[in-house]
């Protein structure tokens, strides 16, 4: 393997998540494409879909995520039993759910629209202890979020985290009133646009092992730091762990990715073979392929943490900024349809003054969509 193909490895698998993979993943770019397949994907056991994404990496001058599209994705059993795992679009793959034993060998095979066949290591399912508990603390630089877990003797000692942090934030201005057809008319509770929430998908490689331990327990594993006057403990912040037993070759794996990615200036220290993944070419055994898949079942745990319950946080909102005096005022009705009633409108209507003026604040300022978030309430959300 040379350098190139080496560093490609490296930092394709570094940004890859094994657990959050049902956001689409997009490869590095790279100044000579060799367009080396990227099998990102975790196979959960149980009820939850699983997801596998493939992609190509991609030049410098392109700007688009190189998706593989119409391959034909499957999860075999070593009794014949066959997995499909359906096309969602943009390289995407997902099956429903996946009844595995976990005493068995499963091997996923892949076949690109180029007639390429893949495959991998055989896998077993590992069976992943529940998290005992997720907690909190702060101190002068923010707060740390950690747990706690332990695993039967006989279980793996190998363990893998990824994360989702969410959290709700308000804009500046309420706005109880939409212009529709020439007229003000009151906003439907759910469309509502002064609270909003945000999703954070972790990044990091997250493991821990037990291996040189006499007990099977991972006490005090840090997850995640909020920094302090982060805008996600500006009102009311949830994060969702999720904790994966892997194997030993998965942990080693990982483990020399992130070793090798934190070294500074010492990209190549380790030797290629260190970094080879479970999947293969079969039909070109030459071919490199990135990617390491796993499978086990999945435990998860979310906590919530208030404003109030952290001291001298000194978040400064996003709107700081809308309590100039540009950002808000008042305009005559043969105004609304320049500013509030263009398609691409920069403004958002309040409500009127008693001379029927209609009150106005930029949109920005009164539509918490416009920083990244969503309007609408998350399902798992608890008030």
């Amino acid at each position: 393997m040379s350098k190139h193909t080496y560093r490609i490895l490296v930092t394709v698998i570094t940004a890859m998540l094994i657990g959050s993979c049902k956001e689409l993943y997009s490869p590095p770019e790279i100044r000579q494409n060799p367009g080396l397949l990227v099998v990102d994907g975790v196979l959960h056991v149980g009820n939850d879909s699983s997801v596998i994404i493939l992609s190509r990496t991609r030049n410098l001058d392109s700007a688009a995520r190189v998706g593989e599209l119409h391959a034909n994705v499957s999860l075999v059993g070593p009794s014949g039993a066959t997995y499909a795992f359906i096309e969602q679009g943009d390289g995407k793959y997902a099956v429903d759910h996946l009844d595995l034993n976990e005493q068995d060998l499963y091997r996923l095979n892949i076949k690109t629209n180029d007639g390429r066949e893949y495959s991998s290591d055989s896998v077993r399912a590992f069976h992943t202890p529940a998290i005992d508990s997720v907690f909190w603390r702060q101190d002068s630089v923010g707060v740390t979020i950690s747990l706690n877990t332990h695993g039967a003797a006989n279980d793996s000692r190998y363990y893998r985290w990824d994360y989702v942090e969410t959290w709700k934030y308000e804009t500046a201005f309420q706005s109880l009133f939409d212009y529709v057809n020439g007229a003000l008319v009151r906003r439907a509770p759910e469309d509502q646009i002064y609270f909003c929430w945000k999703n954070f998908y972790s990044s990091d490689i997250l493991l821990a092992t037990t291996s040189k331990l006499s007990e099977n327990i991972v006490i005090g594993q840090k997850i995640a730091d909020v920094p302090r006057g982060s805008e996600k403990l500006g009102m009311r912040y949830s994060i969702n762990i999720k904790q994966y037993a892997i194997s030993e070759d998965a942990y080693n794996f990982w483990a020399n990715v992130k070793k090798n990615t934190e070294q500074m200036g010492s990209l190549f220290d380790a030797q290629p073979s260190q970094l080879s993944g479970n999947m293969h070419c079969v039909s070109q055994p030459g071919e490199q392929v990135l990617g390491y898949v796993c499978a086990s079942t999945v435990e998860q745990k979310r906590i919530y943490v208030n404003a109030l319950d952290v001291d001298n946080w000194d978040y400064k909102k996003y709107t700081s900024e809308c309590a100039a005096p540009g950002a808000h005022t008042f305009i005559s009705p043969a105004q609304a349809f320049e500013y509030i009633g263009r398609p691409n409108h920069l403004w958002i209507p309040l409500g009127t003054d008693n001379r029927g003026n209609f009150e106005v604040v930029q949109l920005f300022c009164g539509d918490c969509r416009e920083h990244g978030g969503t309007n609408k309430q998350p399902e798992f959300w608890q008030n």
